[in-house]
Order: structure tokens, then sequence, then C-alpha cells
């Protein structure tokens, strides 16, 4: 296969996403092209891609979906028979439905897998689940599924499909009920309305959190410098501890799909 350019093109909203994708893209070659689908005013355009470009996709997992976020968050990305390497990354649970739903919406849009993985990344929810990672040996991983992209890079396209886990129809997805919010600790300085990838909270009343807009990513609360915004309902919390004493003490190691 001939690739003239690499291209990591994510939607990150903790940054855990990013750093497997980018992970990827610069064990492949020392510069690449990111795309940032993080940013509102970047889903906003349209994107188009080359056969003689190669596409490291990346999304996090939310309730074993891609994150519901209106308009989309690779929608707007247009392949022309390119070659895509499809990336999700979840906190220590299980991605479900989530790459097959991937690979289904983008290769609708022109694009063709070639490989996919699954990684795990810190879980939105709790500091405690999958803490550190990826760690030395997620690197490590990294290192083996980039030699195997290479390798399959360096052939002739085997005309084969690439098969994936995951169920249709999916599951259904989960909209929280509660939502992050500020205390009264808060300075005001308005770096959650910066982390925010929805817009789901206005400059003017930063406290706040817009309910329908809100995908509950928490990047908010980890960019807040005074800890001022995080989710304060014991339902939340219930669930929370919930999650740690099923899976905290449960290390899942990363998955690969390969043409």
């Amino acid at each position: 296969m001939k690739t003239e350019r690499i291209c990591a093109v994510f939607f990150s909203p903790t940054q855990g996403t990013k750093r497997y994708v980018e992970g990827i893209a610069g064990r492949l070659c020392d510069h690449y092209e990111v795309i940032d689908l993080t940013r509102p005013e970047n889903r906003e355009k349209e994107y188009f891609f080359e056969e003689t470009d190669l596409v490291i996709l990346g999304a996090p997992v939310y309730a074993g979906r891609l994150p519901d976020v209106k308009g989309g968050i690779f929608d707007r990305l247009h392949g022309s028979n390119t070659p895509v390497v499809f990336t999700v990354s979840y906190g220590n649970r299980d991605y479900d439905d989530t790459l097959l739903e991937e690979q289904r919406l983008c290769e609708a849009n022109g694009f063709v897998g070639i490989a996919a993985a699954a990684w795990i990344a810190p879980h939105t929810f709790s500091a405690e689940i999958a803490a550190g990672r990826p760690d030395e040996a997620d690197e490590k991983q990294l290192d083996l599924f980039a030699e195997r992209l290479k390798a399959l890079l360096s052939g002739e396209a085997s005309g084969r499909r690439l098969t994936v886990k995951g169920n249709e129809p999916y599951r259904d997805g989960m909209k929280m009920p509660f939502h992050p919010s500020a205390d009264d600790s808060c300075t005001g300085c308005k770096a959650c309305v910066s982390a925010c990838p929805t817009g789901a909270i206005d400059p003017a009343r930063s406290r706040e959190t817009d309910a329908e807009k809100c995908i509950d990513c928490l990047a908010c609360a980890k960019a807040c410098p005074s800890h001022s915004r995080r989710i304060l309902n014991p339902m939340f919390e219930g669930m929370v501890k919930k999650l740690e004493a099923g899976i905290k003490g449960t290390r899942r190691e990363p998955e690969f799909f390969f043409v």
C-alpha cells in the first residue's frame, strides 16, 4: 500500500484516546497531521481524504457506544477508498459495540478498515479505575501493534474485510441523569469552558452545565484548577463505588484486529 500522508484523528475529552492515536501515528512516521475533533469548531468542518492517506481514528467508549454528540463526531470525515485504523479506548469495563459502530459509520463514508484496536485508559468517573494507563506494558503493546501495521502497509492490499467485535443492533446508549457543576470554591477562571467539548458551559454562568449538551465526559472537572467542578449526587457516588468494586481490581488488556 502506498501511503503519502498519515492523519491522527480523534475525539478525546480527557486525552486518553489522544495518547493512543498519536502513539500509533508517531511510531509509523516522524511527521503526521492531527485533527482534534474534541474541539467543537473542528467538528463543523468537512474533511476529505485520499486513497494514499492513512487515517488513525480514535474515540472513547461511553456506556458501550460512541459518544452521543450533536452532529456526530466522525460524520464529516469523507474517504475515497482511504485506509483507516479504528481505535477505541475504554475504562476497564468493556468496549461492547463501539468499535463496530465506528467501523460501520466510517466505512459507509468511503473508508476501508485495515486494522483496529481497543485500548484501556483511566475511567472517566474514577481516578482509581485503570489508573496510570497507558503504562509500560501498554507502550510495548503499542510497539507491537505499530510493527504489525507497518508490515501490513508494506504489502499489497489484501481485499479482505476487517472483522471486529461487536453486535448489531448496537446496545442502547445511556443518558446520565446527573451532570457536573461548580461549588462556591469556583474562581471563575473558565478553564472548564475551554475544556468542554460540547459547549455545555456558558461563560456567563460557568458554574452551571447545560444538561442537554453535556455528555458527562468530566473534562471540565479534570481541567478545574480549584477542583470546584464535580458531580455531587448520591446516585452517582453509589454508581462509582459499585464500578470500583466490580472492575478496579481487574486488568483488561488491549485487543487487536487486522485484515
